[in-house]
């Protein structure tokens, strides 16, 4: 492996470990208001999650803007990679809700755990829409 390429690869080891760190930052983030709010009975399964997984986007994109990918910013993208961000983030909000509706429908197990599954079925999916397109340096053409 070249030097460039080792140093590529450890750039690319960098952003991801950076992702993961945010990541789970925000996923406690998430898991800790739904959690809060279902156990203090202020909120149902499905509202407590929609209120965790808003709380934890301001957190997650913050993070991953400021830090996990500020190698890819460009100045003045910040608007650009927010609304990236958020379509990335509301389809992963998706497919965590048809996760959790499973749950709720087919187990008996306490909808607690049913929150806590549903946000770790995302991650993966979620850094490659991220580093590859929402926060993606915008493509010039030459």
């Amino acid at each position: 492996m070249t030097g460039t390429a080792r140093s590529k690869v450890v750039a690319e080891a960098g952003m991801a470990g950076r992702f993961a760190v945010v990541g789970a930052i925000a996923t406690l983030t998430h898991a800790g208001v739904a959690v809060t709010l279902l156990n203090i009975n202020l909120l149902t399964a499905f509202p407590a999650n929609i209120v965790g997984f808003l709380v934890a986007f301001i957190v997650s994109f913050s993070g991953h803007h400021f830090w996990s990918f500020a190698a890819t910013h460009t100045p003045g993208q910040a608007v650009r990679r927010m609304r990236r961000f958020f379509l990335l983030a509301i389809s992963g909000f998706a497919l965590n809700s048809g996760v959790l509706a499973s749950w709720l429908t087919f187990t008996p197990w306490p909808d607690t755990l049913g929150i806590l599954f549903a946000i770790a079925v995302v991650p993966a999916l979620t850094f490659l829409g991220a580093r590859f397109w929402a926060f993606s340096a915008p493509q010039h053409d030459l």
